[in-house]
């Protein structure tokens, strides 16, 4: 039974345990007054063996004895719901509530560490509001790993998350418009003026510019693109959409693009000139072959490309039919006409040059098609976690990135599909697996959990989950989160714009927490179509901003 006795930790008391208890959950009986004062997501605290145990409110529900879900007769709920009898409704009213318990509360703030119950707290115990001071200590800890990012739902409390711990990954979830746009904002702009981190977005629909850092603190490649000679074989293949049929075709660009790139390595060609030359040897193959002429060396493409190039790999080159090379040379055509937003020999080859350390860098792919994006984003993953894997064991011999890196990856259902085929997915992949220990930290963003890639998501040791409403998207991410209880879970689809649970080694334990407002504009906005029709009207010419060509 009760003693009465009152935690140090409480604050307002807000009900009793009724019915049997367990060590990890608990129903509330609130009290009639504290109805408003405790919501879905509170943290609650009362005593076990001498010692506060705070919990989370999973869910409240709320009932009149003489109103049960089996009452089928309205005479008699007219009756009831008269004025003089509404004495007898609000006295039997009751407020019951799902309390999941979580830690002792010594063990969150003196060491950070989650301790929980053994036993089970006994039914008739009060039950508290935690303290703010408590929640502060908890959700606000010292540090200079700790950053703000938002309040502590109904506490009235800052809340922190550890920037470390985000190498271990992180999932932002939401619905079109729930908030994740502004969550990215107010994450990046903090790392990056605060703790002077290095990140970078891939940015899908251009949503971001640069997040008000200004050029001291952000670097923005709009469009985003790949200097040619930085293409990995696989990424020139994803972008020329090559079948996997294609053995001969594949073979022959192997042995083209070894050419290309060994005669800039020698200084022989530059950067704007190797996909120009490798057509130009195609050509003039396909020429040869057209018209029978004689070769030295017996097949067209060697003799084009010693010709054209002054050089050729040093192994013999494909031999194939008149048709297959024109395949091949369509693909290069293709390339240069469809994907020339992609391709640039004007970016710098240096990856620091490319994502300066200590800025957020954004990588605008909003003027590419899902595979030219595919493969631009790839290219910058793949780079800089080997330059993360050669900086920290020290090899001298591959590219080399010093400083820890952080990748926001939007609209990662498209990107990190579950059931497809994607460069970025095998890079993203290992990130999740290798990245905690080299520095390389995955934030993957969607509208759509249920179609992102299972292994991934499941790597995310955090999350933080905005309003979800398809009951589809809310299994999915239950089963890649230990700690997304059915409760917790119900609560998704009720959560307004900008308010996100928040669970995951980043945080000590699961919140409800309203994410702070960016202090610059992000996000995908309707365009006012009725306000441009009427510019057109009147004649006025619609101001297209930074995206006018």
């Amino acid at each position: 039974m009760s003693s009465g006795y009152e935690p140090s930790c409480a604050g307002d008391m807000v009900g009793w345990i009724i019915g049997e208890s367990t060590s990890s959950h608990s129903t509330i009986l609130f009290s009639p007054g504290s109805i408003g004062s405790v919501m879905v997501g509170s943290h609650v605290v009362t005593y076990l063996d001498g010692r506060c145990v705070l919990g989370v409110v999973e869910s409240i529900r709320s009932g009149v004895p003489l109103l049960s879900a089996d009452v089928k007769d309205t005479h008699s709920v007219e009756r009831l719901v008269r004025d003089d009898m509404e004495w007898i409704l609000d006295r039997s009213r009751y407020h019951h509530g799902s309390v999941r318990w979580v830690s002792y509360v010594d063990s969150l703030v003196e060491r950070g560490a989650v301790d929980s119950p053994k036993i089970p707290p006994q039914p008739a115990n009060n039950v508290f509001l935690a303290g703010k001071e408590v929640l502060r200590r908890i959700f606000s800890p010292p540090g200079e790993s700790w950053m703000e990012i938002g309040s502590v739902l109904g506490g009235g409390v800052r809340y922190k998350i550890d920037v470390n711990r985000l190498g271990r990954h992180l999932a932002i979830l939401a619905v079109t418009g729930g908030g994740k746009s502004n969550t990215v904002c107010v994450l990046t702009r903090r790392m990056v003026s605060s703790l002077g981190a290095t990140v970078v977005i891939f940015d899908r629909h251009g949503e971001y510019s640069d997040l008000g850092l200004g050029v001291e603190r952000a670097k923005l490649w709009r469009p985003a693109a790949v200097n040619p000679v930085s293409l990995s074989f696989g990424e020139l293949i994803q972008l020329m959409d090559l079948p996997g049929s294609a053995s001969v075709q594949r073979r022959i660009i192997r042995w083209l693009w070894t050419g290309m790139m060994e005669a800039y390595r020698r200084r022989v060609l530059g950067a704007r000139d190797v996909l120009e030359r490798a057509v130009e040897v195609l050509e003039t193959a396909v020429d040869k072959m057209i018209s029978g002429e004689k070769t030295s060396s017996k097949n067209p493409l060697e003799d084009a490309m010693k010709k054209i190039v002054g050089i050729a790999p040093d192994y013999k080159a494909p031999t194939a039919k008149l048709d297959q090379f024109l395949g091949v040379l369509d693909k290069f055509n293709d390339l240069l006409e469809y994907y020339r937003f992609a391709i640039n020999p004007d970016m710098p080859t240096d990856i620091e040059s490319i994502v300066p350390p200590g800025k957020a860098t954004i990588m605008d792919l909003s003027m590419l098609d899902d595979i030219a994006a595919d493969a631009v984003v790839s290219h910058y993953l793949r780079r800089l976690l080997r330059g993360r894997i050669n900086a920290v064991k020290g090899i001298q011999a591959g590219e080399i990135y010093r400083y820890p890196v952080l990748f926001v990856i939007e609209e990662a259902h498209i990107l990190i599909p579950k059931d497809e085929h994607r460069l970025t997915k095998v890079w993203a992949s290992r990130v999740a697996r290798e990245g905690r220990k080299f520095g390389a930290g995955l934030v993957i963003v969607s509208q759509r959990p249920k179609r992102l890639d299972p292994d991934v998501l499941s790597q995310t040791n955090n999350k933080i989950i905005l309003k979800i409403v398809e009951p589809q998207d809310i299994r999915y991410v239950q089963s890649a989160s230990e700690e997304l209880s059915e409760d917790l879970a119900s609560i998704l689809p009720s959560l307004n714009t900008g308010e996100a649970l928040i669970m995951g080694s980043m945080t000590r334990i699961p919140a409800v927490v309203k994410i702070d407002k960016c202090e610059t504009e992000t996000g995908g906005a309707d365009i006012d179509m009725v306000a441009e029709w009427r510019q057109l009207r009147e004649g006025e010419e619609v101001d297209l901003g930074e995206y006018a060509l």
